[in-house]
């Protein structure tokens, strides 16, 4: 018997949430490179390579090192690399596999340069852009500019242009998303024709969200998506309106631990089980499965806090819940192991292999 609070898998819907995202993306000719933080599992990357995927995604330089290290062969690094020591660990792993990283400051570039030159390597090399959520990338007026600067340096090839257009997350009526997709398509679009227009070659136009990626044909003319979220599902999918509580493959399951007062109830599961982020719904933590009606209001560390009707739910103690996250990126750094189901039976264990990975 499982021991609460544990992360549950449903691997039948999570296998059918691959296919479903990966096939809508080939219809429209877009390569699929699933980002693995969302799972950081050598296991789950595989199976996502096995039903149709490209190559993956990377956040960190220690997760696309412990997947390489597990054999897969294709990886973009979809974050801005600074530090010599860290241009130097992925010249390392440029030497053993297909590598494929981002720029969006000359100070990046030049260490990316400098590591090329050491290695005797020459590096691939997509420019960021800012879409609008201004976590990173240049702005789009001043593409042609930093294109040139990057190109000139020894050892960089630039090859592709990137963004990531996280505001779509603050819409969920499928009329914005889609405005939002087509949007994204045509930054990435743009930036390119101005690009080849002055000289260069560009062939990889890199976006997509689980969001954006849900309606592919919006997207249609870039050549590849990151979406990750879409493997499990989360609240922010069924807030975006693109899934719902049956399209949801992980869950954590936790048990009532305590009933203070009528409609009053804490289960085992809090900040360290689940994870804090809010969704689009206000203080709300998670779907409970069971009971739909019932809010998780607050968490603490070790705590969740649910408060309901008494009159119409009549909660026990030892009883266990199953709770949507409302981010499920999140989860799987909190655990080693999750532990994957068919048919309600416990079928296989699988290792969170990239866990803690975050440097």
């Amino acid at each position: 018997m499982l021991t609460t609070p544990y992360v549950a898998l449903d691997m039948d819907i999570m296998e059918k949430n691959i296919t479903t995202m990966t096939s809508g993306l080939a219809r429209q000719g877009i390569r699929h490179w699933p980002h693995i933080k969302t799972h950081k599992s050598l296991r789950l990357a595989k199976l996502e390579q096995a039903l149709g995927a490209s190559g993956i995604t990377c956040a960190k330089l220690s997760e696309a090192e412990v997947m390489a290290e597990g054999g897969i062969a294709a990886i973009l690094l979809a974050y801005p690399i600074i530090g010599d020591d860290k241009c130097q660990r992925y010249a390392e792993l440029a030497r053993k596999i297909t590598m494929r990283t981002i720029v969006d400051s000359l100070p990046g570039a030049q260490g990316l340069s400098r590591a090329a030159m050491r290695n005797d390597l020459t590096f691939d090399v997509d420019i960021a852009i800012d879409y609008g959520a201004h976590r990173e990338g240049i702005q789009p007026e001043e593409l042609l500019d930093f294109a040139c600067e990057v190109a000139a340096l020894p050892g960089l090839r630039v090859t592709g242009v990137f963004t990531y257009a996280g505001t779509i997350y603050q819409y969920h009526t499928e009329e914005d998303i889609r405005l939002a997709a087509r949007k994204e398509a045509e930054l990435l679009i743009k930036s390119r024709d101005l690009l080849n227009d002055n000289g260069f070659e560009i062939t990889t136009l890199s976006g997509g969200s689980t969001l954006s990626s849900w309606y592919a044909d919006e997207l249609k003319g870039i050549t590849e998506s990151r979406a990750g979220n879409f493997i499990f599902g989360d609240m922010n999918a069924i807030n975006g309106g693109i899934y719902t509580a049956d399209n949801c493959a992980l869950t954590i399951c936790a048990t009532v631990v305590s009933i203070p007062l009528p409609g009053y109830a804490t289960i085992d599961a809090g900040t360290k089980s689940l994870t804090s982020d809010l969704s689009a719904k206000a203080n709300s933590y998670g779907l409970i499965q069971e009971y739909p009606d019932i809010e998780m209001v607050k968490l603490n560390e070790e705590h969740g806090y649910l408060r309901y009707d008494p009159d119409k739910y009549s909660l026990t103690i030892g009883e266990q819940l199953h709770i949507i996250p409302n981010h499920c990126c999140v989860v799987a750094n909190l655990v080693d192991e999750i532990y994957a189901f068919r048919n309600g039976e416990h079928t296989e264990t699988i290792t969170v292999d990239a866990r803690g990975k975050s440097f």
